[in-house]
This record gives C-alpha cells, structure tokens and sequence, in this order.
C-alpha cells in the first residue's frame, strides 16, 4: 500500500475542508487572546455585573451560563446600574454583550463579541474574562453542532431540540461549577501556581474537538469495508491510521506555536510542544474510538463537542480541578490531556503521557476493529 499517497490525499482533503480550517483558525485566535488576558490574575466570589444587550437570542444564553459560574458572583444588570457599581466599588467589573453577538456567532465570527470593564482602582486586576471567553465558546461550539446538523435531511426538530438539552446539561452539570479559582493577597506565591497557562490549555482542549469534527473519514474504520480493503492489500492498520491522522496532527501542532508565542510566561517552549505531540497521538486514538462508536457524521456532529468538553473537564485543561477531588485527580490521568496539564506545569509527564498516548491509540484501533467485525456478522 502507497501510503505517501494516502497521506497526501488526507492532506489535500484537510486543505479543502474550509469549515474545519476555520474552526481551526477561530481556535487560534480565542486562545490567543486566551493567553493574552491569562497573564492577569483572578480572584474569589467578586461580583461582576453582566448587561446583555444582544438583539439576537444568544445573548441570553451566554448570561444564563455565566449565571452558573460559582468563581465570581455574575449577576444581571443595566449598563448604567453596572457602571454605578463599579464606581461605588460594589462590582469589580461589568461585562456587556454586544448587540450583534447573535449575529456573529451566526457567521462564526468571534471578533468583539462582548465589552469588559474593570475597577480602575481595583488592585489585583481582577481577571474574569477567561470565563467569559469559556463560556462564549461554549454557545458558538453549541451553535456550530446546530448548523451542521441542520445540513442533514434526516434531521428534525426533535432531534435539534434533544441536541440543545443534552448540551445544556453539560454546560449546568457540576463538572463546569466546582472551579477553584486564584485568591491573590499580599503575599507572592510561587510562580508556577500563579500562572493559568489558560491559552494552552483551552488549545488543547479545543484541538480536540477540531480533530473529531474532522474526523468524519474515522468512521469508515468501524465499518468494516475500510479493513476489508486494507487486509486485502497487506496493510498495516496501526501505520494506515497514523499516516492518515498525520495531516491533521501537523495543522494542529503548527497552530500551538502562535499560542505559545502568546503565552510570554513558559518556560520551556520546546518541552510543551513535545507535550503537545503526545497528546495529539492520543487524542486522535480517543477521536477514533467515539468516531468509530457514531459511524456517521450526523452522529458525530452530537458527539464531538460533548466528548471533548467533557474529557478536557476531566483533565483539567478548562479549569483547575477542585483541591478536594483526589480520586477525580487520580482518575483524569487516564485522559492525554491531563498529562498535557502537567507539562504546562512543569510537572513530569513524559513517560506517563508516552503510555496514556500509546493507550488510547491501541483502544481506537481496537474498538474500530471490534465494531468491524461485529458488522460484518
């Protein structure tokens, strides 16, 4: 089997996949400013007024979630309440969303979607826009399924609706509140907790989701016909899958490296781009094994952004785990991203990332194969 030609022919088809490109783009350009806006610190239960002046229906939706954020007290307002607030030192900060916030999620545009402000005074630079940024990602990763789902003929409204209740209850669900957030005082602590490291994570985190949203040829692996052809011609499976992700390994490893740009506070560039390598292998043995379990995109397009969020939960690349979870800590190493976690930390993740990697990718192929059998009974 030629496989310079298969990954040349995944490559061409990645290049022509626009949709996913920009998804891919817009990622960049999130945790870009992710990374930008982590370098400011944050701080405990502080209340943060939330005008909502989109003419659209998102908007809504946007303060519903930040509503459930325990980090900081949001709460509703107008924007002159809000700005009396701040003056009278009762809120230390106030976000507005912007009128054509529905409008821009539409297009997929994430430029200027809400205005931040913050206490002058306010000595600790109170931080609260990566939840803002989360949870806007949040509606535009919702809405992005919605679009691609309303491209399919066998999809109602029922089906729509079920889409937004399940996405809703991740977003509500105690995974998503129980965030311990940084408590600055006087005292300096040590460099490595101060810093979030928000726009490497949630690359990570977000590169998931692009990687099974791109993933549709995945699928083809738990069918069965995609092994018939490969036996046929002496194919190694395991070589086969690796030159076929390998494109999309590439585009994603290439965009970390504005993000790292971006994140001025790593110490060790090289090293997280080592990191990151490992755990694209593993994420795209994990993207394979729920690819394999949804068979077609209709399925996939349900699946990817409630795997990804749910497993970068879990991993602690969209926010801290709680000091109290020991077991949930324990339990997340089984995830790639969690080892991706300790390396932007500083902690040692190399063999373990090595081992979780290899894991998952075995269990892809694995599953793929099972399903191909089982269908081909």
């Amino acid at each position: 089997m030629n496989y310079a030609a298969i990954f040349k022919g995944r490559a061409r088809a990645i290049f022509m996949d626009f949709s996913s490109l920009a998804v891919m783009a817009i990622v960049i350009i999130a945790c870009i400013y992710a990374a930008k806006a982590g370098d400011v610190k944050s701080a405990s239960e502080l209340p943060v007024a939330v005008v909502n002046s989109d003419e659209g229906e998102l908007g809504e939706k946007l303060v519903d979630i930040l509503l459930e954020e325990e980090a900081y007290a949001f709460y509703r307002t107008t924007e002159e309440d809000g700005m009396n607030a701040i003056a009278r030192s009762k809120a230390q900060g106030m976000v507005i969303i912007r009128p054509d916030f529905t409008k821009k999620i539409m297009a997929e545009d994430i430029d200027s979607l809400v205005d931040v402000t913050v206490m002058s005074d306010s000595y600790e630079f109170v931080n609260f826009t990566e939840y803002v940024i989360n949870d806007a990602m949040k509606v535009w990763l919702e809405m992005y399924g919605e679009n691609q789902l309303r491209e399919f003929s066998d999809v109602d409204e029922e089906d729509i609706r079920s889409f937004h209740e399940e996405t809703t209850a991740v977003w509500n669900g105690d995974s998503l509140i129980h965030i311990v957030p940084y408590l600055i005082g006087e005292k300096v602590e040590e460099a490595q907790e101060e810093k979030s490291y928000s726009g490497i994570r949630w690359y990570a985190a977000l590169s998931l989701f692009y990687l099974m949203l791109s993933g549709i040829w995945m699928c083809d692996y738990g069918s069965g016909r995609l092994l018939k052809r490969a036996l046929g011609k002496n194919a190694n499976i395991a070589i086969l899958f690796f030159v076929q992700s390998l494109p999309g390994l590439c585009i994603t490893t290439v965009g970390l490296i504005p993000v790292i740009i971006a994140e001025s506070t790593i110490k060790n560039p090289f090293s997280i781009l080592i990191a990151y390598m490992i755990y694209s292998i593993g994420a795209s043995g994990m993207a394979l094994v729920f690819c394999s379990l949804a068979g077609k995109l209709s399925n996939l397009v349900l699946v990817a952004p409630v795997v990804s969020m749910a497993a970068s939960l879990m991993s602690g690349l969209l926010c801290k785990l709680p000091e109290w979870a020991g077991f949930w800590e324990a339990a997340s190493l089984i995830f790639p991203g969690r080892w991706f976690y300790r390396a932007a930390y500083g902690q040692p993740f190399l063999i373990g990332s090595i081992l979780i990697a290899a894991g998952w990718f075995a269990a892809g192929l694995l599953v793929s194969w099972l399903l191909a059998v089982i269908k081909k009974k």
